[in-house]
Parts: C-alpha cells; sequence; structure tokens
C-alpha cells in the first residue's frame, strides 16, 4: 500500500492544521495555487472567473475576526439605508423611552419561552439591547421560525422599559433579477459530488453521464441536448479523501489522496473537450477546510489541472457562461454547499419544510440573507476582513452539492440548483439521516432557461 502523503506533508509542516489555519500560516508555496488565468474562451463557450478568492498568509489574529463580522453588518446595514420599505431608522444607543423605531441589529441571542415569546439579544455598532416578540402578533410566527444567530435584521417597533418590542422584521434580500437570455440554445449541467476513490464510487453511472455528453447514450431528444451542452459545472468533493469522517477507512477503495485524484482525471477526461468544466472543491478534497477554501491544489490535482477544457475555482466562485458579442453572459455562483448542515439541522423552518429534501428552501433561505453561511460556527471560516460569504453580487444562478439531493428551485428569479452526487449511500451517511439520490443531473437552458432532470441510475 502506497503510504498516504498529506500526512507526510501535514508532519513536514506543508498542510494547515486545525490549530495552524486560524492561529499561524496559510499554506506555503509547495501545495498553494495561484489563479493567472480569468478568462477560458473557444469557438463556441466563454468562461469568467468574476470572483475568486485566494488567500494570502498572515498571521490571524483577534482584530481579523472583529472586522470581518464589522464588515458584514456596514454592508447589510448599507443594503437596508437603500429600501423604501424599511423606515425611521436608528442606532441602539439613541433609542428613546416609547419612541417607535427601526433599528438594523445582529442576532446575539434567541430564548424561546415556554409561553412561545422569543426573547433576542440584538446588537449593533452602537451597543446591545434585549427585544421581544410575542405570539401576539401572528405575522411574525413564520419569522420567528426562521431566526439565526449573527444574521443582520432590521427590527421595527417600540422601546420601552429598556426593552425593544419588535412589530415587524425585514430581511436585507435580494432584488428580483431579469434573467438574460442566450442567442441560441446552450446548456449547462451540475455534476455532483464525485467522491473518487470511495468504495460505494459508481464508475458505470458516470460512465452513462460521460457517454451522454459524447453523444452515446439517451433519446434523440437527449442526445441533441448533450450537443448543446458546452458547460460542467462540479460541485466539489471530486474525490472522498483520507480520514474525513470516522471509520472512513473502511469505505475506502484507494487509500492514498494521489491515486484517489488521478482515478477522478481518468473519469474527467471522459467529458468531450467542446464542453467547459468548471471544478470546485469541497470539504472531502485534500486542502483545508475553512471557507473561502482555494482551488485544489495543483499538488494532487496536478493531471486534472493539465486537461485542456478545465477551469479550476475556489470554494465559493462566481463565473460568468457565454459572453459573446452583446450577449453580457450569465453569472453563476458555485458553493459546496458545507453550511447547509447546520441550517437543516437548526432552523426550525427549514426542519418543517423537509430538510436536505428541500435545497431550494435552504438557497431561499441564504439569499434573503445575503449570506452563505450567517452564522458563525456553522462551518469553519477564515477570519478576512472583508466578509467573503456575503452575496454581494446577485448571480442569475446560484449552485451547490454537498447534500447529495438534486434539486431545482427558483427565488425572485435566481434558479437555484443541488446537485447529486456519484456515490451510493454510505453508512455514515446512513447514520445521519442522509438518503441519497445519486446519478441525477440537472440541467439548464442558458436560451429559454427552461430546467431538467436527467437520471443515471
Amino acid at each position: 500500500m502506497a503510504p498516504n502523503k498529506i500526512s507526510d506533508l501535514l508532519a513536514a509542516g506543508k498542510l494547515p492544521t486545525m490549530d495552524n489555519v486560524y492561529g499561524q500560516t496559510e499554506v506555503d508555496d509547495l501545495v498553494h495555487v495561484d489563479l493567472k488565468k480569468k478568462k477560458f474562451v473557444t469557438s463556441n463557450s466563454s468562461v469568467e472567473i468574476v470572483k475568486h478568492f485566494d488567500y494570502a498568509g498572515k498571521k490571524i489574529e483577534l482584530n481579523d475576526f472583529v472586522a470581518r463580522f464589522r464588515n458584514r453588518y456596514t454592508y447589510l446595514k448599507n443594503i437596508f439605508y437603500e429600501r423604501a420599505d424599511v423606515t425611521g431608522m436608528t442606532s441602539i444607543s439613541k433609542l428613546t423611552y416609547g419612541e417607535e423605531a427601526t433599528i438594523i441589529a445582529m442576532i446575539l441571542d434567541i430564548r424561546k419561552l415556554p409561553t412561545g415569546t422569543v426573547k433576542l439579544v440584538l446588537e449593533d455598532l452602537s451597543g446591545q439591547l434585549s427585544a421581544i416578540i410575542t405570539t401576539k402578533n401572528p405575522e411574525l410566527t413564520d419569522r420567528i421560525a426562521q431566526l439565526t444567530f449573527d444574521e443582520v435584521l432590521a427590527f421595527s417597533g417600540s422601546y420601552n422599559g429598556g426593552v425593544f418590542f419588535v412589530n415587524d422584521i425585514f430581511w436585507p434580500d435580494i432584488p428580483f433579477k431579469t434573467k438574460p437570455k442566450a442567442p441560441e440554445d446552450v446548456y449547462v449541467v451540475f455534476c455532483g459530488d464525485v467522491h473518487a476513490g470511495s468504495n460505494m464510487f459508481l464508475p458505470k453511472e458516470f460512465t452513462k453521464f460521460t457517454d451522454w455528453l459524447k453523444g452515446n447514450y439517451g433519446t434523440p431528444d437527449q442526445r441533441e441536448i448533450a450537443k448543446k451542452t458546452k458547460y460542467v459545472i462540479v460541485l466539489g468533493d471530486v474525490v472522498d479523501g483520507v480520514g474525513i469522517y470516522p471509520e472512513q477507512n473502511k469505505e475506502l477503495r484507494i487509500t492514498d489522496i494521489y491515486n484517489q485524484y488521478d482515478e477522478a482525471y481518468q473519469f474527467l477526461s471522459q467529458i468531450p473537450n467542446d464542453k467547459q468544466i468548471i471544478i470546485i472543491p469541497g470539504n472531502h478534497d485534500a486542502l483545508r477546510l475553512a471557507e473561502p477554501q482555494p482551488a485544489l491544489y495543483k499538488e494532487y490535482a496536478e493531471r486534472i489541472y493539465d486537461l485542456p477544457n478545465v477551469v479550476v475555482t475556489s470554494n465559493p466562485s462566481i463565473v460568468n457562461l457565454h459572453k459573446h458579442d452583446d450577449f453580457p453572459g450569465v453569472d453563476v455562483m458555485i458553493y459546496h454547499g458545507y453550511s447547509f448542515d447546520y441550517f437543516v439541522d437548526t432552523v426550525e423552518s427549514l426542519r418543517k419544510a423537509g430538510g436536505y429534501d428541500v435545497a431550494d428552501k435552504i438557497w431561499e433561505f441564504l439569499l434573503k440573507r445575503r449570506h452563505l453561511s450567517p452564522t458563525y460556527g456553522a462551518n469553519p471560516v477564515m477570519p478576512n476582513p472583508i466578509d467573503p460569504l456575503l452575496i454581494r453580487h446577485v448571480p442569475d444562478i446560484v449552485c451547490s452539492g454537498h447534500i447529495h439531493k438534486a434539486k431545482i428551485g427558483q427565488y425572485k428569479g435566481v434558479v437555484s440548483v443541488s446537485g447529486s452526487c456519484w456515490q451510493d449511500t454510505t453508512t455514515f451517511q446512513t447514520r445521519v439521516g442522509h438518503t441519497p439520490t445519486p446519478g441525477a443531473v440537472p440541467i439548464v437552458n442558458l436560451k429559454t432557461w427552461e430546467t431538467n432532470m436527467l437520471y443515471f441510475k
């Protein structure tokens, strides 16, 4: 059995552990990949990287965390100040007794009392405040079930006896998005988590997928779609990784990380060269877990980088597809979705809506908050002074993987896509309640905006 080279690099200090990611430095040049090229254009396709997160090594200090939260708060506060439906805004320190006002605040604490009343601790740059939401206002009942820690909201109400009594809640939300329409039929398909190296990997099903892209599989109509497919987005977890969950080694067919990426290369190389492949990493890939994650390390995925039709970028990232002549292209936000687990588990409204089965509702939840992970601790994050998980630029499509559930939705004109996977159900997934739907591939037509799902299992 080949040695596990990740362990060798960790021992030599070449890769970040959870300890030194937060307290020391970033990956050194041996395994750090800089993105040099921003545009990838052929005669019939175009990929432009709009937003890619790279990380320059530095010592992490307390002020970096403070700056991140201040940056988020200030950005979202300015969004509220531009809205006509949110009026009478003031800061916590300027509230006066008996005043009707609106405050823009971050939720520091949520406590539900036996009566159903919810007590919040709110915070802005001027101070903290206790707030009460009672069940006497039925319009707020559904909104109470949607609250999460650390999100920035506008609260309108009255200030009495040192307590703010809330009568309305506003999320920063996104504006309605008008979809650009490509001048010809062109399709983008979303390839869910590959998990090469797992003994649950589904090579026959993935081969059906690549055969379809080659035009050698499916009905005549499906083959016509394959011919017009120009973009394949791989949503992270390219490999199954090593040591990701307890006793994973019992479910690995390939235990060496280099060989896992080599297997992924063998299958990805079967995708025809006239399809541009955009790849982000996920929590199973061989790089730091903290988001934003950089692009796959070339140290491990060198053969994938050598594919002529591959674009490798960070998690999250934004790419623009199919920009030609007078067509502005379609902006796609790609996020692996590691934060989804936390919000499905802790947000009452998402649990009641169906949890992992309703990825479109999870995306709606995040878009309303203009943030990919509004609660600190929902997933590991790098404390960049400018919050990189804010949704500053509203895309035309948002897409994710991770939960192994294929789903297509829409919110305010933004199409949401959750990819499936190419891995059968693992014992760990069974233990935590995951019920994957492997082999499902969501498809979007960038001219008509029709969506569809193909199944390869």
